[in-house]
């Protein structure tokens, strides 16, 4: 398995899992390239949810979302973070939010499951969070992160959108998700 790391965060130690920079990749896509990862490590991927729940089933992991938006960099961490796997559709736990200044938006997608355009599995009946939100996520009733959005969108809700930094309608221009084992 290739990773790419981050040694400077927090004092390193980090596997990133999802990063952008750019729109040279689309992130509108379906089950199995999420399940298996896409993109280039060395610019904008997605490092596959397989491949995540394999790491965070074995010990605890917490997580940490980096975000530029107008200049200014951004950044949550969750101390306890395990993604479940496919038979339960990639459910996210994450909890014990300790600090950052992008606020806590994760908190309301503890425990639910992962959707993309062609696997809804948000709890809106009537609608695909994914298809609506032309992204990939943990959504529940959609969603205040979307930050698998569509590259510089200003249509809300479809925007790369962290809530609580950028409202609904304008995009990060930097997003990056990592996890590290927690020390025993």
């Amino acid at each position: 398995m290739q990773l790419v790391c981050d040694t400077e965060a927090d004092n390193g130690g980090w596997i990133v899992v999802q990063r952008r920079t750019s729109a040279d990749v689309d992130f509108f896509r379906g089950w199995v390239d999420y399940k298996n990862g896409f993109g280039d490590l060395s610019g904008n991927f997605w490092f596959g949810l397989e491949k995540i729940h394999r790491l965070t089933k074995k010990e605890r992991y917490e997580l940490r979302f980096d975000l530029m938006y107008n200049g200014k960099n951004y950044y949550a961490i969750y101390k306890n973070f395990v993604l479940l796997g496919e038979s339960e559709n990639c459910k996210i736990k994450i909890s014990g939010y300790s600090g950052g200044n992008a606020g806590n938006q994760m908190k309301a997608l503890n425990g639910h499951a992962f959707t993309t355009k062609d696997r809804d599995n948000d709890v809106r009946s009537f609608q695909n969070c994914a298809n609506a939100y032309h992204g990939a996520w943990w959504y529940k009733t959609c969603s205040f992160v979307n930050v698998n959005g569509a590259w510089a969108s200003e249509e809300s809700g479809k925007s790369m959108h962290w809530s609580s930094v950028t409202g609904w309608a304008k995009s990060v221009t930097f997003s990056e998700m990592k996890i590290r084992p927690l020390a025993k």
